[in-house]
C-alpha cells in the first residue's frame, strides 16, 4: 500500500531538533527508520515546534533523529537492506572496520545514525522512542523487550503492549539500545496512509515526555487529551499480548507474498484460517498455525515479516512476573538440572537442550529470559538489564 503522506524530495537533516537541557533524563526519538513510514517524522516535527513556540520548560532533553533519509526521499521501506535489522553487535563491529567507501545505502544511514546515538546512549537515564506505522489497517500499539522499566513506559501509553518480539526478530534498534540497559520502546501508530496516524504518534510522544521524566505533567496542559486519544484508538483490546509466532517470508518470495485483502491488525483468527499466499499465484496458501490475534500483516512489497500471531497475557501473570523479578529468583535457576547461570549478574543462561524440554518456556519468560540462541546441544537464553 502506498503512503498518502507527502515525502520531501530533498533529504531532511539527520537531527530533526533538540530541545531542553542536558544533565537530566534524555528522550531520544527516532522516526523514519523505514522510509515508507514518514508519519513519525511529522509527529516529531509537530512536538518540537510546539515546545519551542510555547518555550516549555523541560527537566531533561528531547532529541529527535531521522532514520532512513534515502528511503524517505524515495518513499520506500529501504533501498538495499532493512535498516531495522542491522543493529547487532556483529554488524556494528563490521561497519566500524569497513571503510565508508564500501557502504551500501543503509550502511551509510546506519553509520550516521550510530554516530548521533553513541554520545546520547553514553548518558544515564535514556529512553528511546522509535516511531513507526503499519502497511495494513489496525490500531496503535507498543512493543519492547520484557523489562519492568519498559513495561512502565509502554503501559503509560494506554495502547496494547507486545512482548516477545525479540525472540522472533533480531537486529532491531530497540534491541541494540535495550542491551545497553536503557528503556527502548517502539510505537506503531496505525496505517502509514492514514493522516490520523501522525496524531496518534504525536500523542505517544507527548505522553512519553512525561513517563521518561523529560517533562513534568503540569507543564503539558493537553496531556490528558493525548492520553484519551490513545485510549480511544485502542478501546476494547487486550492490554498485553505475547508474540507467539512469526511467519517468515523466504528471500525468493519477498516480492511475491500476498496477504488476503482486508485483514487488520488484532483481528482474531482461527487455527487453519487462510491468511496469505506465498510465491505468487494461489498455489502456496499460508494458514494460521493456531488461533490468536493477527499482528502486523504485511501489505507491502518489501520485508520478510509476513505476519505475526499473538495471545493475550493475563494481569495476574504480569503481576507475578514483576514480583519474582524484584525478589531476584533468577538466582535459583542454577539449581535446576542442566541449567548454568552465566556471569554478568545472571543475565544469560546456558541450558542443556536434552533437559530443557522439561522446563516450560513460561518459566524463563516469567523471569525475563527471552532472547534465544542455539549452539549445538546448548540453548542460550538472555534477558535485559532490569532497573528494579
Amino acid at each position: 500500500m502506498g503512503c498518502a503522506l507527502e515525502v520531501p524530495a530533498v533529504a531532511m537533516p539527520r537531527v530533526l531538533g533538540r530541545v531542553g537541557r542536558s544533565g537530566g533524563p534524555t528522550l531520544v526519538v527516532t522516526a523514519g527508520i523505514h522510509g515508507n513510514e514518514p508519519a513519525g517524522v511529522r509527529a516529531a516535527q509537530r512536538v518540537l515546534a510546539t515546545l519551542r513556540e510555547r518555550d516549555t520548560p523541560l527537566t531533561g532533553e528531547l532529541v529527535a533523529l531521522v532514520g532512513n533519509r534515502a528511503g524517505l526521499a524515495g518513499g520506500v521501506r529501504f533501498v538495499d537492506e532493512d535498516l531495522n535489522r542491522l543493529w547487532t553487535a556483529e554488524r556494528l563491529a563490521a561497519l566500524r572496520r569497513r571503510p565508508s567507501a564500501r557502504d551500501h545505502a543503509e550502511d551509510g544511514e546506519q553509520r550516521e545514525l550510530a554516530a548521533e546515538l553513541e554520545p546520547l546512549l553514553a548518558r544515564e537515564g535514556v529512553t528511546l522512542l522509535d516511531l513507526h506505522s503499519t502497511s495494513g489497517d489496525g490500531p496503535p500499539f507498543a512493543l519492547a523487550g520484557d523489562t519492568l522499566q519498559n513495561r512502565r513506559v509502554a503501559r503509560a501509553l494506554h495502547v496494547p503492549f507486545l512482548l516477545g518480539l525479540e525472540e522472533t526478530v533480531r537486529g532491531t534498534l530497540i534491541e541494540h539500545v535495550g542491551a545497553l540497559g536503557h528503556v527502548a520502546i517502539v510505537v506503531e501508530g496505525g496505517p502509514s496512509r492514514d493522516p490520523r496516524t501522525v496524531e496518534l504518534l504525536e500523542s505517544a510522544l507527548w505522553v512519553t515526555l512525561v513517563s521518561s521524566g523529560v517533562a513534568s505533567e503540569g507543564e503539558l496542559p493537553e496531556l490528558e487529551l493525548h492520553r484519551e486519544r490513545l485510549r480511544s484508538a485502542a478501546h476494547g483490546l487486550p492490554a498485553v499480548i505475547e508474540v507467539a509466532h512469526r511467519h517468515e517470508i523466504a528471500p525468493e518470495d519477498e516480492r511475491r507474498f500476498e496477504m488476503l485483502p482486508g485483514l487488520a491488525g488484532f483481528a482474531r483468527v482461527e487455527r487453519g484460517a487462510l491468511l496469505a499466499h506465498s510465491g505468487g499465484g494461489r498455489e502456496r496458501p499460508v494458514h494460521a498455525p493456531f488461533g490468536g490475534l493477527l499482528l502486523l500483516p504485511r501489505y507491502q512489497s518489501q520485508g520478510r515479516d509476513g505476519f505475526f500471531l499473538g495471545t493475550s497475557v493475563s494481569r495476574a501473570w504480569l503481576a507475578l512476573s514483576a514480583a519474582v523479578r524484584r525478589l531476584h529468583l533468577e538466582r535459583l535457576l542454577g539449581l535446576l538440572p542442566g541449567v548454568r547461570v552465566e556471569a554478568r549478574a545472571g543475565h544469560s543462561l546456558t541450558i542443556d537442550r536434552r533437559i530443557a524440554r522439561f522446563f516450560a518456556a513460561e518459566l524463563f519468560h516469567l523471569l525475563g529470559y527471552r532472547c534465544r540462541e542455539e549452539h549445538g546441544r546448548a540453548l542460550v537464553v538472555s534477558r535485559r538489564n532490569e532497573r528494579l
